[in-house]
């Protein structure tokens, strides 16, 4: 590993015993400035991916792009390429695992859809699969995660990139619990997708 990287692991608490231990590792991408890799991995609450999207972006920092997956029933496997905003510093000093576990505390600004697409959960193991092309802004990913909560739908797989001032982000939904999103829960959120496509 860089030797410049920080590593930060924890354990989690003895509600989580038996668990595969939750950690996190941080490190700056040689010839990117203001690029940094990280990885989390291990027990991660449900909404934390939002949490820590919308954490970073409280502290100027914006997820490029990457990926994380739910890899069993408590546990994720993740990899995010970040980029701190012109003069806000290095992020290797944030508590990753406590912006994951931590409700942020600011307003949602407006969600702006170019396009999406939708495929029924049959085609997905169960999961609702969504694919967002946005206009891309710092907070939008946190902003997107946060509006599939409100509406009980949360990620075990997604991948995320950013094409010029495109977000092209993709999303498999499951609902509460893991549950299987129903036929109703789907035509919902397409309907609620397209009030947020630029007219």
């Amino acid at each position: 590993m860089n030797s410049l990287a920080t590593m930060r692991e924890s354990t989690t608490d003895a509600t989580c015993a038996g668990f595969n231990e939750t950690g996190c590792t941080i490190e700056p991408i040689p010839g990117r400035p203001g690029g940094y890799r990280l990885e989390m991995s291990g027990f991660l609450a449900p909404g934390w991916s939002g949490r820590l999207a919308a954490g970073l972006s409280d502290h100027r920092v914006g997820i490029v792009r990457g990926s994380a997956e739910k890899v069993n029933a408590s546990n994720w496997r993740s990899s995010f390429e970040l980029k701190s905003a012109p003069f806000a510093g290095s992020p290797e000093g944030l508590d990753f695992l406590r912006l994951a576990g931590t409700e942020p505390n600011h307003r949602a600004a407006g969600i702006e859809l170019l396009s999406f697409t939708m495929e029924p959960t049959a085609c997905h193991n169960g999961s609702l699969f969504v694919e967002i092309k946005g206009v891309d802004r710092l907070g939008f990913l946190g902003d997107l995660l946060d509006y599939f909560s409100m509406r009980c739908l949360f990620p075990v797989k997604m991948t995320i990139d950013t094409q010029g001032d495109t977000a092209v982000d993709r999303f498999w939904l499951r609902g509460v619990g893991g549950s299987v999103p129903s036929e109703a829960i789907s035509e919902s959120m397409k309907r609620n997708l397209e009030q947020l496509l630029v007219r």
